[in-house]
């Protein structure tokens, strides 16, 4: 009787163990931090970021962008859809200068893919969490007359370009994405630091 007691608490104790480490691998992180060989993003002859033909996804452990920028420009670059004889409806540049540290400060809260993975997890999942194969991500068909793109510029070093991309899974500067999912959206915080 002794034996057998000790023969289903050792199972039980076994059984436990395992969902313990399935649970454990199932939240644990699913990307590599580090991903991808970093690249630079080209100016055109307005001083915009260009949007690479084919953006690749890179990431590395770090801020998005250097604290305390002196400005924020940001460029509405017109796509195919827009006919070249159209009239611009937004502003081509919009230059942020008295809110530009706040904006970087956002920019550098946003998460990286194991983060919104997380959090999306904890949002979405019930008590076993979802794999994150289960997430499905898709660029949406629709089509946008422009795309955003930004420049961080500093009293001390180099611009920073930034370009937000379906292909890359949020904004990049080519050496780190930081994925923009929460709301108020990037562009909604650059209008609204825009009005202050």
């Amino acid at each position: 009787m002794r034996r057998r007691w000790w023969v289903g608490l050792v199972a039980v104790a076994l059984v436990a163990a395992g969902l313990v480490v399935a649970y454990r691998r199932r939240i644990a992180p699913p990307y590599e931090t580090v991903t991808g060989e970093p690249y630079t993003i080209a100016l055109d002859a307005n001083g915009c970021p260009m949007i690479p033909e084919r953006p690749r996804f890179v990431d590395a452990p770090g801020e998005l962008v250097p604290p305390d920028p002196v400005e924020v420009v940001l460029c509405s670059l017109p796509t195919e859809l827009l006919p070249p004889s159209a009239v611009p409806s937004v502003p081509l540049k919009r230059v942020l200068t008295a809110g530009a540290a706040e904006f970087a400060a956002i920019l550098n809260r946003l998460p990286d893919r194991n983060a919104a993975w997380r959090d999306w997890q904890r949002r979405h999942s019930g008590l076993w969490p979802d794999s994150a194969s289960s997430r499905v991500t898709v660029c949406p068909a629709i089509g946008y007359e422009y795309d955003f793109t930004y420049l961080l510029r500093y009293a001390d070093r180099p611009p920073v370009a930034l370009v937000s991309t379906c292909d890359t899974g949020g904004l990049t500067t080519g050496a780190r994405t930081r994925i923009d999912v929460a709301r108020p959206h990037v562009m909604d915080e650059f209008v609204r630091l825009s009005q202050t």
